[in-house]
């Protein structure tokens, strides 16, 4: 490796540290119960929703919600010509995340799907 290879190796890991250190507030915001640090600590870039949802047990629907909510709080990419699936852009430690000190979900929360509203027509009323 020369030179130039370590000093953008050096580069890259200062930009890395600065924009997790940016991100911390915001991921532990949005990661805050165990199952969704868990479904982030999956998100490669490879893995598909489906596969996920076996994974964590978080059905798949919640999963796409929570995925909006990742991508807002910018910790997560979508996915891409380089990655077929969502990846995360940062670990959990890196974001100061400890999952093991996270409260799980009750079974009865459930995710609320946005809600369509349709237009109708004075006539329809």
């Amino acid at each position: 490796m020369d030179k130039s290879e370590l000093l953008l190796g050096d580069i890259r890991s200062y930009l890395r540290i600065m924009a997790a250190t940016t991100k911390q507030s915001a991921a532990k915001e949005v990661l805050d119960t165990y199952e969704k640090a868990l479904l982030f600590s999956k998100l490669d870039g490879n893995t598909p929703q489906l596969r996920l949802q076996e994974l964590t047990s978080v059905p798949q629907p919640t999963i796409s919600v929570w995925m909006g909510k990742f991508i807002e709080a910018g910790i997560v990419t979508p996915p891409s010509e380089v990655n077929r699936n969502y990846r995360a852009l940062f670990t959990l430690q890196e974001l100061g995340i400890n999952i093991g000190t996270l409260k799980k979900r009750s079974g009865s929360e459930r995710v609320v799907e946005p809600q369509v509203v349709q237009a109708t027509s004075p006539e329809a009323a």
